[in-house]
């Protein structure tokens, strides 16, 4: 393993160290809900290479997100297990949360990019044509998919700053889902749109602090191998980074006949997870891989894909590019509130602001602010906003990832404008589908 990656972990634990004291201990951070990743990499941010120069980063920093993503993509398949329910009422909200999250995904991909090539070309002329892009890497896809959309526009469209720029785009929508989404919990509360919690100061103290006491801790998976024979983390991560190697293997030995188009490996890992997950089950062996410990394993890469993204931004490009990302990002949050206040209560017919809350979280941050912000407003989990959402993913994910993929090849042979009037035109339709199903589909 180079030793540079190994001296970049270390400097990075012992941001996170500290970056989880300051999260512990000052009280802004804690009202705001601010994840130590955020934290810990705005820290290497200003005191790497790329801002005091401080701490000796090495110059690999910025290619560790890219590889990670391919790990995080392929540990997604073995995340969940989906349990068959025959309530009609469970289906219906499982279309009805997997349908929003398309169309929020479809609509922040047709709506930024139309911003970008009508009037940002027209604002700041010789601007990318593919800029509008960055709003849906950064807000929907968070700081993952800024990695592997950094990559894959830099090899397909040329476009090096894309990363920098789709890692700002991902940091601020994070805070945006933070510190909006508990300013939309305080007016929900207010306007009594909540089911539940009628008062803000119930939150759980753990919420502010980062600390679960002892009560309340829970196990975060169970032991499937036999330690004398290997330790079960061990052989969870060992399948893990298979999967990603994989993909990557892939990334690398079919580049050389798409004629200079790359297909990302995050990708192939989520294919090569899929596949790997249907031939363990088939052999009935995937009941020695545990769903949580897995996702544990997913939040420890998606953690670290934060912290490096964010201390690897390119300040000059921010700074370079910093009119048209401030107006493509008042015009992600303006479209995310609209999509809350008016998109929520309209398509879902039970506890619409829990699982508008939730959404909100999941489309401009992460799934876990999205779930945070959910157990503000839903503690005990009583709208079943996760386990529909669980489910109903399964069909946003195939949406998310061909835009990821096919979005650069087409902008390379200048299809940009048939892509974002398909987006505006797909999340049109859908929305009117879910809004006919909702009047036809029957709970009894």
């Amino acid at each position: 393993m180079p030793s540079s990656f190994i001296q970049d972990l270390g400097l990075i634990s012992i941001l996170l160290l500290i970056g989880f004291i300051l999260r512990n201990r000052i009280t802004f951070l804690q009202k705001l809900f601010i994840p130590v990743s955020i934290i810990t990499g705005l820290l290497g941010l200003l005191l790497g290479t790329n801002g005091l120069e401080f701490l000796p980063f090495s110059d690999q920093i910025g290619s560790y997100p890219g590889v990670m993503i391919a790990f995080l993509f392929g540990c997604l398949p073995f995340t969940f297990d989906i349990e068959k329910d025959k309530s009609r009422e469970f289906k219906r909200n499982t279309v009805q949360i997997g349908g929003a999250s398309i169309i929020i995904l479809l609509l922040q991909w047709g709506i930024g990019l139309f911003f970008g090539l009508t009037f940002l070309s027209w604002l700041y002329p010789g601007i990318h044509t593919s800029f509008g892009a960055i709003l849906a890497t950064g807000f929907f896809g968070g700081h993952g998919t800024a990695a592997a959309i950094g990559e894959s526009f830099a090899s397909n469209l040329n476009w090096v700053e894309a990363q920098s720029l789709a890692m700002t785009s991902a940091t601020v929508g994070i805070f945006s889902a933070t510190m909006g989404g508990v300013i939309m919990v305080q007016w929900g509360i207010k306007k009594k749109h909540t089911s539940f919690i009628k008062n803000f100061n119930e939150l759980p103290n753990s919420y502010k602090t980062g600390l679960i006491a002892a009560k309340d801790q829970k196990s975060i998976g169970k032991a499937t191998f036999s330690n004398i024979a290997i330790d079960p983390l061990l052989m969870h991560l060992m399948l893990v980074v298979f999967v990603g190697f994989a993909g990557i293997f892939l990334t690398n030995i079919t580049k050389p006949f798409l004629s200079g188009y790359t297909i990302a490996a995050f990708s192939f890992a989520f294919v090569v997870g899929l596949l790997l997950k249907a031939l363990l089950s088939k052999l009935k062996l995937m009941q020695y891989f545990d769903p949580k410990l897995m996702s544990r394993i997913c939040g420890l890469f998606a953690d670290l894909i934060v912290v490096f993204g964010i201390a690897s931004i390119k300040t000059a490009v921010v700074v370079k590019f910093a009119g048209p990302l401030l107006l493509i990002f008042v015009l992600g949050i303006a479209l995310a509130v609209f999509l809350f206040r008016f998109m929520g209560p309209k398509l879902f017919i039970t506890y619409w602001f829990e699982k508008s809350i939730f959404l909100w979280g999941m489309s401009l941050g992460v799934t876990a602010i999205g779930i945070a912000l959910l157990r503000m407003v839903d503690p005990e989990s009583k709208s079943e906003t996760l386990p529909v959402f669980a489910l109903g993913y399964i069909g946003v994910t195939p949406f998310e990832v061909a835009c990821l993929v096919f979005f650069p090849i087409l902008a390379s042979q200048g299809f940009q404008w048939h892509f974002t009037l398909a987006c505006l035109l797909a999340g049109v339709i859908l929305y009117i589908l879910i809004r006919k199903f909702n009047s036809t589909y029957k709970v009894t």
